[in-house]
């Protein structure tokens, strides 16, 4: 069995995604985000008009750590944006909103 040189593996763990791969990936994270409960009600009570943090929490009605994890979520895959105390969604969150039943 031939050995990976240092070079070559380096190369390979700095190979970024290919285009299909970043879509598969994409897609899996757009699953994710709907698959829970707390998530898609959060999509859908913000709706196309945003809800300030105070609105979000009363409607949801779950606890702050619950509130702070799933929006964080929805934040870093660019679902959420936070402008001043609003929670709006972004053109990817719009997506996930058109999906909801």
């Amino acid at each position: 069995m031939t050995e990976i040189s240092d070079d070559e593996l380096e190369a390979m763990l700095e190979r970024k995604p290919t285009v299909r791969e970043a879509k598969v990936d994409d897609h899996a994270l757009m699953v994710k985000s709907l698959e829970h409960p707390v998530r898609r009600k959060m999509i859908k009570t913000i709706g196309v008009f945003g809800k300030t943090k105070d609105e979000l929490k009363k409607e949801l009605g779950i606890d702050v750590g619950m509130f702070n994890f799933q929006a964080d979520f929805l934040i870093k895959g660019n679902y959420l944006k936070v402008e001043g105390d609003n929670f709006r969604l972004t053109d990817r969150g719009l997506v996930l909103l058109s999906n909801i039943s």
